[in-house]
């Protein structure tokens, strides 16, 4: 990218796109909660939703001039295999979400591959969060960000104060490349403020496949949180963050793209093995204990 232009354009849309996956709570902030899942379900490709990797797209430039110098811009990030385009939509391809996180200072996906083995590590053991019903388990295979960073399925919390320490902000930007690719998703369970995760059937096809082929390295996920990258562009970082703002501020509104379509959020039954009755606790299991619950 010889151009300082590209390079602010592909940071841009590295913006939107992790905006798009931050995880926002919908029983805080309800009114564009339908709108934003649809579109982070066609921008994966999920069943039903065209589309994929790719968001709406429109020309910034302000006159004739910039908006000519901006598309040629892009034709030239078209050319070097870092974005697709498709009519009004623009997204970026796998090396072009490299290239961007690069430019930004932001964690690439390989990093954050970790996170999958301690997801699993995390599986049977107090920190997986579930609902149970009178014919057994309902649902499963959830993990707190709590625990992802290192700390119980739920810390006890203080009116007024978050759960969880700024020091463990990483966590959040550090499964937003798995999401990305969609290896992880994300619930709310109605009384906990907090995301709770689970892996998608890629994910949990890539964690196994890392285990039984010994790639796994739990371990490394936690020091994720002691990793610096410094933005070798500061223009193209400044580019990243004012549209990472405007797209959260867009998102805060959505209207559904299928009105027809309703996600369902989780129960406020589903909770994690150390808070569900003593009796219940592992009767469709063997009990675990995680050293990181």
């Amino acid at each position: 990218m010889k151009d300082n232009i590209e390079s602010e354009l592909l940071a841009a849309l590295l913006g939107k796109v992790d905006a798009l996956f931050e995880p926002v709570n919908p029983f805080r902030e309800p009114a564009g909660d339908q709108g934003r899942w649809q579109r982070r379900y066609k921008y994966l490709g999920r069943p039903g939703w065209l589309g994929p990797g790719l968001l709406p797209w429109s020309n910034p430039g302000e006159d004739g001039a910039e908006k000519k110098r901006i598309s040629r811009a892009m034709a030239a990030l078209k050319d070097q295999g870092l974005v697709r385009m498709e009519g009004k939509s623009m997204g970026l391809t796998a090396e072009g979400l490299v290239a961007a996180r690069k430019l930004v200072g932001n964690i690439q996906l390989e990093a954050c591959l970790p996170g999958l083995d301690f997801f699993l590590r995390l599986l049977g053991t107090d920190a997986e969060w579930m609902l149970e019903g009178g014919k057994g388990i309902i649902t499963r295979g959830y993990i707190s960000e709590c625990s992802m960073a290192g700390y119980g399925p739920m810390p006890k919390g203080t009116i007024g104060k978050p759960r969880l320490p700024d020091s463990a902000g990483w966590v959040a930007y550090a499964m937003i490349p798995l999401t990305v690719a969609d290896l992880i998703d994300h619930d709310y369970q109605p009384d906990f403020e907090l995301p709770l995760y689970h892996l998608t059937a890629s994910g949990k096809a890539l964690a196994e496949e890392r285990r039984d082929k010994g790639k796994a390295d739990p371990d490394a996920w936690l020091k994720l949180a002691s990793l610096v990258i410094k933005a070798p562009d500061a223009k193209a970082e400044n580019a990243y963050y004012i549209a990472w703002e405007q797209t959260i501020t867009e998102l805060k509104y959505a209207k559904p793209l299928q009105v027809n379509c309703i996600k369902h959020n989780l129960s406020a039954c589903t909770w994690p093995n150390t808070v569900l009755p003593k009796r219940d606790r592992y009767k469709h299991g063997r009990k675990r204990t995680s050293k990181h619950a």
